[in-house]
């Protein structure tokens, strides 16, 4: 995998920047929105929810435009900058790593080291939610070799995304007893190293 550098990767996603920031507010706003939200029941449904947002809003934001278009490259789906700079757009944790399911795909795109693409650079596009789960509060775009970020570019800079508060939509009117916080947030546990989720998304 072509290893690219960060002033590198800066130059050229510096016209898309905007439009990336705007996908991902778009993508978790649709969410907070939905009704369904209310009626989470795990943490895989949000999260596939605002995946299909993300990928739908990039269609519709670079539909057109050139030098950028969402592309496959199998298996995955994400965006292609030029002819040599995929990006993926994953959730993250506090550390900028997207998690993954340890497939032996996942854990090759994330292996500098491998070469799924020929000459074509692979990235991520991560947003990182606040300790309540409710709002965005980091938007970057990452170049990652296995458990460590190699650099990290904060497309939010050094202003906190302004969003408004917004409710969570109501459920219909058969609501599910008790919160979606009680529902989804479980008292921690220890686990064995092997028992560890490596789910999310």
């Amino acid at each position: 995998m072509p290893v690219i550098t960060q002033e590198a990767a800066e130059s050229a996603i510096r016209p898309y920047v905007d439009d990336f920031i705007d996908i991902v507010q778009s993508a978790w706003l649709d969410w907070r929105r939905d009704a369904i939200a209310a009626q989470m029941q795990h943490k895989r449904v949000r999260a596939n929810y605002v995946w299909n947002q993300l990928l739908s809003g990039a269609k519709r934001q670079f539909d057109g435009r050139e030098g950028i278009r969402v592309d496959t490259l199998a298996p995955w789906d994400g965006v292609l900058v030029g002819a040599d700079i995929f990006i993926r757009m994953k959730k993250a944790d506090k550390k900028l790593l997207s998690r993954n399911y340890p497939t032996k795909s996942a854990l090759a795109f994330l292996d500098q080291t491998s070469d799924m693409f020929g000459e074509v650079t692979r990235l991520e596009l991560v947003y990182l939610l606040d300790d309540s789960e409710t709002e965005i509060e980091r938007i970057a775009l990452i170049q990652r070799h296995k458990k460590s970020v190699v650099w990290m570019i904060d497309l939010l800079g050094t202003d906190p995304m302004q969003q408004n508060v917004l409710p969570f939509a109501e459920p219909p009117s058969n609501k599910l007893s008790g919160s979606v916080a009680s529902r989804i947030i479980k008292p921690k546990r220890n686990l064995n190293d092997d028992d560890k989720d490596v789910a999310g998304g």
